[in-house]
C-alpha cells in the first residue's frame, strides 16, 4: 500500500505509539494515508481502536517479522 507519510514506533510502548499518530495525523491534509510501523502487541487493538474513536479510516494492518505495520486515512 502506498502511504503520504510513515511513522516508526517501533520500540514504543503503549500508549505512545497511538501518541505519536495522533500528533503525526493533526499535520497530515484529510485523506492522505499513514503508514504506522510498531512492535507493542497492543496496538493491534489500539490503532483500530483509536481510528473507530476519531473517524480516521483504518485501512487494514501487515504483520512482519516481530513487527506490525498499520495504514490508517486522516478523516
Amino acid at each position: 500500500m502506498n502511504a503520504d507519510e510513515q511513522l516508526d514506533c517501533l520500540g514504543m510502548r503503549c500508549p505512545r505509539p497511538i501518541v505519536e499518530m495522533a500528533k503525526k495525523m493533526r499535520k497530515m491534509e484529510a485523506g492522505q494515508v499513514l503508514e504506522l510501523l510498531a512492535n507493542d502487541p497492543v496496538s493491534k487493538k489500539d490503532v483500530p481502536g483509536w481510528c473507530h474513536d476519531t473517524g480516521n479510516e483504518f485501512l487494514g494492518e501487515e504483520d512482519g517479522e516481530g513487527s506490525f505495520r498499520f495504514y490508517v486515512r486522516k478523516k
